[in-house]
């Protein structure tokens, strides 16, 4: 089939089979034309769309390893540094068009998991996962299809494993093992653009000991298949999407892309043996998670850049507005917004260009950097959105609604008061900058993706432990302090510093909690 346009993409997602999708109570019945999910729907739309542009075929779409054809960089695992790079900067440019998620980057970071993981299973054990993978690999890039990727389950009481907890749903789980295939039940949440997929993949959550195997399962199920359960999140300013309509135009909404996350429920869902990835192998998950998350966590690092880029733009635009883009500490306030972006995309970058081959062909990013990056990404993004709040002031926090602009009766008082000045800019200029903003700050789910999305602080702290190669940093201390006099063991780490270039990763090492 090849690259699918905007038109056919959104046909096939019109196509699929009616799912059991349910919101504030009740049950959407065409996810496309609910008000609720149009700005989601709107923004993978564009993912679409832009393949098609020219300007952007080189940065999103790449040649196929499999089969030749031009594919989605969402579909292509990195075979390379450049492979990586060119996910980083695909990140960020469209994070800058649409400031919010692309719905297809978990996909990706699924394969780029699942791809070396089932390598090394097939070499240990004898299995034919590998296998497997790479032909779903090849169904997915041919049809050009959207694939996201569940892996937070809702764990129940944390401090029981899996197998301990009261209710087995509170972990994805094998019920059956049959022939042709298993049969799965359990809860995942925090799923990202899940409703709009055409294929939901499905990973554990974390690192399990040989007790917890019925919960060590990887596989890939169409996202219309019978018997899963959705139930949409909220957010803070969903009821904004019910308003459009005659002369609101949705300024209040702040711009006409968003993402959308889910609940979901598998109950007995039916996978067949060639969707199976993983089936008990509980001394992998930790494996396949190490894999999956370095490269997860270094899209955080370009994601989180253009946002913070457009926010940047955004709180720049004010400043020119009301006149005060010459004060000194509104023009620090902006340099160090745009610094903040260029951090977090330097250690995405950064860590595709350190990373190493693995011997299925994948490229695993430098996973002390890719780490460091979404733990950075937790962390100075939130300074971009208080200097951004800030520059809007409090009249812009507690902006009039565009229904009360357009007011007959009001209209022109609230109009007024709003005008920047400024006579290259209306009040409704204004208007929609202070939205914009409002929907990156706290309308939308974008403060939760820099904090949770790929992992909090102390899942990104806890891996990046794990690749620190301690006995090494001792050492350079021992020798630059003098504790090391033996001649030859000097010589030794020293010649170990220059081996390394630099890298304090044990890189290609496996997390401890594997070994």
């Amino acid at each position: 089939m090849g690259l699918m346009t905007r038109e056919q993409y959104q046909n096939s997602i019109r196509a699929r089979k009616p799912m059991n999708v349910w919101f504030l109570g009740e049950k959407i019945e065409d996810l496309t034309t609910y008000p609720v999910l149009s700005a989601s729907f709107n923004a993978i739309s564009k993912v679409y769309e832009l393949q098609s542009n020219p300007n952007w075929k080189d940065l999103i779409t790449v040649k196929s390893h499999l089969n030749g054809e031009d594919v989605s960089i969402y579909n292509a695992p990195l075979s390379s540094p450049e492979d990586a790079n060119r996910k980083t900067r695909a990140a960020r440019a469209l994070a800058e068009v649409i400031g919010c998620c692309t719905h297809r980057c978990t996909g990706s970071e699924a394969f780029a998991g699942l791809g070396p993981c089932t390598y090394d299973m097939d070499q240990d054990l004898g299995t034919n996962y590998f296998d497997r993978f790479m032909k779903f690999l090849d169904y997915v890039q041919k049809n050009d299809l959207t694939c996201t990727v569940t892996v937070t389950d809702v764990k129940g009481l944390r401090t029981l494993p899996p197998h301990k907890q009261p209710d087995r749903n509170s972990y994805v789980h094998i019920d059956e093992i049959r022939d042709d295939g298993i049969i799965i039940s359990g809860y995942k949440c925090n799923q990202t653009g899940i409703l709009f997929a055409h294929e939901i993949i499905i990973v554990p959550t974390t690192a399990m000991q040989p007790e917890d195997k019925d919960f060590a399962l990887a596989c890939a199920i169409p996202a219309d298949s019978p018997n899963i359960t959705f139930v949409l999140g909220r957010t803070p300013q969903d009821k904004r999407f019910f308003e459009i309509g005659g002369d609101i135009e949705g300024i209040d909404l702040g711009k006409k892309y968003a993402d959308h996350q889910a609940m979901v429920y598998f109950d007995k869902v039916f996978v067949p043996n060639e969707r199976v990835f993983m089936c008990g192998e509980t001394k992998y998950v930790g494996r396949l998670l190490s894999y999956f998350t370095a490269v997860h966590r270094l899209t955080a690092g370009g994601c989180k850049a253009g946002g913070c880029t457009a926010l940047c733009g955004a709180a720049s635009l004010i400043t020119e507005m009301v006149g005060v883009q010459k004060a000194g500490h509104i023009k620090t306030k902006l340099t160090e917004m745009a610094m903040i972006a260029e951090t977090v995309y330097a250690l995405s970058i950064a860590s595709g260009i350190e990373g190493f081959k693995h011997p299925s062909g994948f490229w695993i990013p430098n996973p002390l950097l890719s780490h460091t990056c979404k733990y950075t990404c937790t962390k100075i993004p939130f300074d971009a959105v208080r200097y951004a709040r800030d520059i809007i002031a409090g009249f812009g926090e507690t902006a009039p609604s565009e229904f009360d602009m357009r007011s007959p009766e009001i209209g022109e008082i609230c109009r007024r008061a709003f005008n920047p000045g400024n006579p290259e800019y209306d009040s409704f200029d204004r208007l929609r900058a202070v939205r914009f903003i409002e929907h990156m700050v706290r309308g939308s789910n974008w403060t939760a993706m820099a904090l949770h999305g790929g992992g909090n602080q102390e899942a990104s702290t806890v891996m990046a432990r794990s690749f620190t190669d301690w006995k090494h940093l001792q050492n350079i201390a021992k020798s630059a302090c003098g504790i090391t006099k033996d001649g030859d063991k000097y010589d030794e780490i020293i010649n170990d510093i220059g081996r390394r270039n630099g890298r304090i990763c044990t890189i290609g090492d496996l997390p401890k909690s594997d070994k």
